[in-house]
């Protein structure tokens, strides 16, 4: 039998797609509140030929394994190129008057350290999606919203929107970075429900995983990966409805960090463009990039097709115990983006301003520029450019 995700309208208000395995739905009434639900079910083939039909089933898709953004290695990053903040200086997040206060925020990540020093005075309410305590032994989501909202420690500064006080966590992923896709659906429908502003995550579909277990499941090697690239799709497809169905003012901004998985060390054309869920239409896909000699310049792993990027090399943040240390990857400029992105919507508040994810991705893209990054830094690497935090005063 074959685990499948399936995703139900309880109103039965949402029209199915003609094709059982296909996209395509709109609401009958647009007005009408969505109750989506998600469920899964271990399907022989004439089960899922059976449960195609249910009048209230939109969409009926494989599920996959997922993976972390696992951070780089730091072997090249100099001792002398890990100066605490620059981040936050690249971005302006450290002079803004903003500090993102009465934002609410959601991670979905390998759970957090919530004894850390740099998380006092936040309310985190977490969630286990991944069956094993929302305690972070990884360490990668801790780091992750250090950088998203920590209070200082020892004088060295490492959040960006420190007077975030209201913290969504759900860990979708294991301590070893490995989770199921529909740990990560079930979570983004959790923070939709939990209103969450802004919800950030820095993971994949681990097609590689699925190809492996289906071939030791006996399946030809060919017809294995047309199946994980139908799985990969499907789940993509799964999230981008959800986005759908909750839709209006009510959906947050998305933002997924683009991955790692690039090797321009080797190669320049050893590059990919973004993994899925960064992929999917309705978020905001984030690369990372670094000092360089005339510039900041785009990461040699971070993938090509970001919408804009943020610094994402040695970024030091919240460590075990009551530490510090510096990480690498794409998922680190995903937390500068998501703490930016919290001090956009302050600044939006500020003005009057209704906030709605489209008018947040707008404000995060028109403020990114090219000025400060090196001549080489192209559209394919960095998008619309370095994300910047609001400026100046509303007095």
């Amino acid at each position: 039998m074959t685990r499948y995700i399936l995703l139900r309208d309880r109103t039965r208000n949402w029209r199915r797609p003609r094709v059982p395995l296909g996209a395509g739905i709109a609401p009958e009434d647009a007005d009408a509140p969505a109750d989506p639900q998600i469920e899964v079910a271990e399907l022989t083939p004439d089960d899922l030929r059976e449960t195609a039909g249910d009048r209230d089933l939109l969409t009926i898709q494989p599920a996959m394994p997922t993976r972390l953004l696992t951070p780089e290695p730091m072997d090249e990053l100099r001792a002398c190129d890990m100066v605490p903040g620059w981040g936050l200086r690249a971005t302006g997040a450290d002079w803004t008057p903003m500090s993102g206060a009465g934002v609410r925020v959601a991670l979905l990540d390998t759970g957090i350290d919530a004894g850390h020093p740099c998380f006092a005075g936040v309310e985190v309410t977490a969630r286990d999606f991944a069956g094993t305590g929302i305690a972070d032994a990884n360490g990668h989501g801790t780091h992750v919203a250090g950088t998203v909202l920590g209070r200082d420690q020892g004088g060295t500064r490492i959040g960006v929107a420190r007077g975030i006080t209201d913290l969504l966590v759900g860990k979708v992923l294991a301590d070893n970075g490995r989770g199921r896709s529909e740990d990560f659906l079930n979570a983004l429908l959790w923070t939709l429900q939990e209103k969450a502003q802004i919800v950030g995550f820095a993971l994949a579909f681990d097609t590689s995983a699925q190809i492996e277990t289906l071939v030791e499941e006996g399946y030809p090697a060919m017809l294995a990966t047309a199946a994980a690239v139908h799985a990969y799709r499907g789940n993509l497809r799964i999230c981008e409805m959800l986005l759908m169905m909750i839709g209006g003012g009510q959906v947050p901004l998305m933002l997924g960090a683009v991955g790692n998985d690039s090797l321009r060390t080797i190669a320049p054309e050893f590059e990919t463009g973004p993994v899925a869920p960064a992929a999917a239409a309705g978020v905001l896909a984030v690369g990372a990039c670094g000092p360089g000699e005339d510039g900041f310049c785009p990461a040699p792993f971070t993938n090509a097709g970001a919408a804009v990027v943020a610094p994402g090399v040695g970024i030091i943040s919240a460590g075990p115990g009551e530490g510090l240390r510096p990480l690498n990857g794409t998922s680190m400029a995903l937390a500068h983006a998501v703490g930016i992105a919290a001090l956009w919507v302050e600044r939006m508040r500020a003005e009057k301003e209704r906030v709605t994810a489209p008018m947040l991705a707008t404000r995060l893209i028109r403020s990114a520029t090219f000025e400060p990054l090196c001549p080489e830094a192209s559209y394919i690497d960095c998008g619309r450019g370095l994300i910047q935090a609001p400026e100046g005063s509303l007095d």
